[in-house]
């Protein structure tokens, strides 16, 4: 297939067809709401409009390596493919890297976004919330938080840790149970979620008090929680049971913050609220 270079000034806006293609994973209204935000912040002319188009209706050239307008819309190994891509025609000056010209950074968001590959709505501004059913820029719902943390605190109540453990025994955390990692790393999941929505007065981890949390509080959270998770670890540092809680603890905060932002399309505990250390019951499989 030949490159085809676009002329950006005379591209017309994207609209969104009677009929989404298969690969696009999101409802239509939420489509329709997000297209339109975005062209009004990255405008009709670039190459964030052309990914819409690209991915909507095939009839532009892609947004990333400007290979010619198929004629169809790209199924969604095709959409994640060329939102990896190194881009065709960057002109990111010495030094700067390239996702983050020519609306690549926004052009790549859109592509994961509307393939399914994040949840994360790909808008500026901190109230992206209110378009997925949320506050402030959380890509969850408070129905879905609390949810969520009920499941963890399901699992918690039938398989937690021991009342009592050896110091031998939690100095040595990576060597425990499935069972011990799981509930531990599900108190992560309860902990957080539990400030998120209101319950717990101070974060798990900083110990901040500020209210009813914003997603950017949860910035401080993610950092405290790297000494944690890199205990025991090549490079980390010692397992400190009297300063640190153990790892998974960690782990738990971390995966639920990138899921609680749409970074992942994955909750921290299943269905069942097991986390990623539990057999689950549907299957027995084990998780990781």
């Amino acid at each position: 297939m030949t490159r085809a270079r676009i002329n950006e000034k005379n591209m017309t806006a994207a609209s969104v067809p009677a009929h989404l293609p298969p690969a696009i994973t999101r409802a239509r209204w939420l489509v329709e709401s997000v297209l339109a935000q975005s062209l009004r912040e990255t405008g009709t002319n670039g190459r964030t409009a052309l990914a819409w188009q690209w991915a909507l209706t095939g009839t532009r050239p892609s947004p990333v390596t400007l290979q010619t307008a198929p004629g169809r819309a790209p199924s969604r190994e095709e959409i994640l493919a060329e939102a990896s891509a190194p881009p065709e025609g960057s002109t990111a000056p010495p030094g700067v890297p390239t996702d983050f010209c020519d609306q690549l950074r926004e052009v790549r968001g859109v592509l994961a976004w509307l393939a399914g590959d994040s949840d994360e709505i790909p808008l500026g501004g901190d109230s992206r919330g209110v378009l997925a059913g949320a506050r402030d820029d959380y890509m969850r719902s408070d129905s879905e938080i609390r949810q969520l943390r009920d499941r963890a605190q399901l699992n918690l109540q039938h398989d937690d840790m021991p009342d009592l453990m050896s110091l031998d025994d939690a100095r040595r955390p990576w060597a425990w149970p499935a069972q011990w990692m799981d509930a531990t790393w599900c108190h992560g999941v309860r902990d957080l979620l539990d400030w998120v929505l209101g319950e717990r007065t101070a974060s798990p981890r900083s110990g901040r008090t500020v209210g009813l949390p914003t997603v950017h509080d949860l910035i401080y959270e993610d950092a405290a929680a790297d000494d944690v998770v890199f205990q025991g670890r090549p490079g980390g540092l010692m397992v400190d049971p009297g300063s640190y809680p153990p790892p998974q603890y960690g782990e738990g905060l971390q995966q639920t913050i990138r899921w609680l932002r749409g970074d992942s399309t994955t909750p921290p505990v299943d269905h069942h609220g097991c986390g990623a250390y539990a057999a689950c019951p549907d299957d027995g499989s084990h998780r990781t």
